[in-house]
Order: structure tokens, then C-alpha cells, then sequence
């Protein structure tokens, strides 16, 4: 359904790799049986507050963000301009 919820899917699965935990354990964690996510990976099609019990075993936050925020944030990487410099004002 979702190439989205895949990716999502992956990187917490990912995550859940990271930290020492096969995809089963973090299912059997989150309350799902290993079978029903491999089955909503393939699918990329998963309730979101499974979802989010999914990311609360890894200490992650389900949010959503602007898609426009994040394409000025790359841009302002990209230029070098991400981070600014304030001026100093200096008192006479």
C-alpha cells in the first residue's frame, strides 16, 4: 500500500537491530506476532499506533513534519547556511 509505512517500518526494525533485538523480539515486545509484521512490512500497511507502540520499544516518537521544513532544512545544509551567526553588538 504505503512505501512510507515500509520505510518506517524498516527503520525501526533497524533501529531495533541496533540495540540487539531481531525483528521477532521486537514484535513479541510491541504485541504482535513476528508473522504479522513481516506480513505488514510486505504489505506497507500497519495501524498507526501499532506503529507507534513499535517505536516506544526503541525510545522513538512517532511525529509528522512539514515536508516543506524539511526540503529548507536540506537546502540550508546543502548552502551552508543551516546554521547562522548572530552579530555581536558591541556597547560603546
Amino acid at each position: 500500500m504505503s512505501k512510507h509505512i515500509q520505510q518506517l517500518i524498516e527503520q525501526v526494525i533497524v533501529r531495533a537491530r541496533a540495540q540487539g533485538l531481531s525483528q521477532a523480539q521486537l514484535a513479541e515486545r510491541a504485541g504482535l506476532t513476528p508473522v504479522g509484521l513481516s506480513k505488514a512490512k510486505g504489505r506497507g500497511d500497519l495501524r498507526a499506533s501499532t506503529l507507534e507502540e513499535l517505536g516506544r520499544q526503541l525510545d522513538l516518537e512517532l511525529v509528522f513534519v512539514p515536508l516543506q521544513s524539511r526540503e529548507q532544512a536540506a537546502e540550508a545544509i546543502k548552502s551552508g547556511s543551516f546554521f547562522r551567526r548572530d552579530e555581536v553588538i558591541q556597547e560603546d
